[in-house]
């Protein structure tokens, strides 16, 4: 392709030198792929004179053919390289989706009107190299190798239900959750229970699990139970006062939910305008957390390192 490449361009420019300027290389690296081009072809493609070079009637036949070769190859690359950069396929978790990112793609795509969207709602592992997405928000501690890695926002959860709920069940201390119907992720109840000073039932019995917690918090607003959700996922509800926090606690377990790609994608203009968003709005929503929650220091700081630079797993 380098002798194709450099006979086309002397072809077009009758020329050496300037075939040499347009494809950053030498006069003497152009003649000799010229010449490799001529070895192969078994005749002379150009009339070497002393001051200019000209075509010989097998390098006026095959000039043509070869532009137009090269023009229909460059046309296909550019299709292929512009539906790619017009397509971004992201796999995120469904909580993440229902409870907060899906209401949010709309700003996306006004601000950038080109680039379309295919949500893929996961909670597997991806394998980048094997299957078709761009990028995911995944929760963990970060630890992917081999991946740009931002995080969004930490995984903190707590119990909230309605305030009419709260009323008519008088939840006045940590153990009364025990009296009432549970929603949300079992592990979860768990550990809140242990740090608030609560033996955990043996039994699961008063819990409805969905996995997903918009259904958690739909069927909370419902006034059928109490629900143990992420802090971040319900600030709308705490802010309208659809929503309270019964007790003060709130589980920081460490982790976070993550914007995850890989280092080769880095590069791509539709994964850099998604990260700039996605890490903007997680700022925001920490930042709305901290006025609903009164931790307006301790929040705060977690939406700094959500705009933070890039952090890189040890």
């Amino acid at each position: 392709m380098s002798a194709v490449r450099a006979f086309e361009a002397a072809a077009r420019h009758l020329s050496f030198t300037r075939a040499a300027q347009e494809l950053g290389m030498t006069q003497a690296a152009v003649s000799y792929q010229i010449r490799l081009l001529e070895d192969r072809t078994g005749t002379p493609l150009f009339v070497r004179l002393p001051r200019e070079v000209r075509l010989t009637a097998a390098g006026r036949q095959l000039a043509p053919k070869v532009t137009e070769a090269l023009d229909l190859l460059g046309t296909a690359f550019s299709e292929i390289a512009d539906k790619t950069e017009h397509h971004l396929h992201i796999s995120v978790l469904p909580t993440v989706v229902s409870s907060w990112l899906g209401s949010r793609l709309a700003s996306f795509q006004t601000a950038h009107p080109n680039i379309s969207i295919r949500v893929h709602m996961s909670t597997e592992l991806i394998d980048f190299k094997r299957d078709a997405i761009d990028l995911v928000v995944r929760s963990g501690n970060g630890d992917w190798s081999g991946n740009e890695v931002f995080p969004l926002f930490p995984i903190e959860y707590m119990p909230v239900c309605t305030p009419t709920f709260l009323e008519k069940h008088q939840l006045k201390d940590p153990a009364d959750v025990l009296t009432v119907r549970r929603f949300g992720n079992a592990s979860w109840w768990r550990r809140w229970m242990t740090e608030a000073g609560v033996e955990p039932p043996a039994s699961n019995g008063t819990e409805l699990i969905f996995d997903v917690q918009a259904m958690d918090v739909a069927t909370t607003l419902l006034d059928h139970g109490i629900a143990m959700v992420v802090s971040t996922f319900v600030i709308e509800e705490l802010r309208s006062g659809k929503l309270v926090r019964p007790f003060n606690h709130v589980v920081r377990d460490g982790r976070a939910y993550w914007l995850v790609y890989p280092q080769s994608h880095r590069r791509q203009n539709k994964i850099q305008v998604f990260r700039e968003w996605i890490i903007a709005e997680a700022a925001t929503s920490n930042a709305q957390l901290a006025a609903v929650a009164g931790e307006l220091p301790s929040v705060r700081s977690q939406a700094e390192i959500g705009a933070s630079a890039l952090i890189r797993p040890e």
